[in-house]
């Protein structure tokens, strides 16, 4: 974890779909958006050091977003509603996604072996996905498309074993914190 990789991606991971969100909706533009958010991550990777020491590394990525954001406004001239846009207060209840993590303790047993250690290695340990792959002999694509079935295959799982709704953005909303 020297490189400060592991904490910035899961940040990233926990925070890209609502920093997208945020943009698009300030932006209304699908390229533009992706094109912030981009340069966001970016600014991330660069402060790698402080960031893995941040206390609230969400604020932190919207902070950027917004100041990225206001620059490209004033760069182009578009400016919505003509004031900068507001970050997202944070909310302090656990989202349903992260009161997952018993869920998914449970759920894991009962994968194959293969799944469980692609996903423990690299969505839970945040190890690259390119270090998997050299190091079980498999060329990247071959690892990404391991990674995204094991992902549907613990997808299923948990909507069967914990009884998972999503809301209307596809979202995890709600599930059962116990399951048989």
């Amino acid at each position: 974890m020297a490189t400060g990789a592991p904490c910035i991606e899961v940040a990233w991971d926990a925070h890209h779909g609502e920093l997208r969100g945020f943009l698009l909706k300030h932006c209304g533009n699908r390229e533009a958006a992706d094109d912030l958010l981009q340069g966001v991550y970016t600014k991330a990777l660069a402060h790698r050091t402080r960031f893995c020491q941040l206390d609230s590394p969400r604020a932190w990525l919207f902070r950027v977003a917004r100041h990225q954001s206001m620059d490209e406004w004033r760069r182009t001239g578009r400016l919505i509603d003509g004031e900068p846009p507001e970050i997202p207060v944070d909310d302090t209840s656990p989202a349903p996604l992260e009161s997952l993590a018993g869920c998914i303790d449970r759920a894991l047993p009962h994968l194959s072996s293969e799944d469980r250690d692609i996903l423990q290695r690299c969505d839970l340990e945040g190890s690259r996905q390119a270090d998997y792959a050299e190091d079980h002999g498999l060329g990247l694509p071959a690892t990404k498309a391991r990674l995204r079935r094991a992902r549907q295959r613990l997808r299923e799982r948990l909507i069967e074993q914990c009884d998972i709704a999503f809301d209307a953005e596809g979202r995890v909303c709600c599930h059962k914190a116990e399951s048989t």
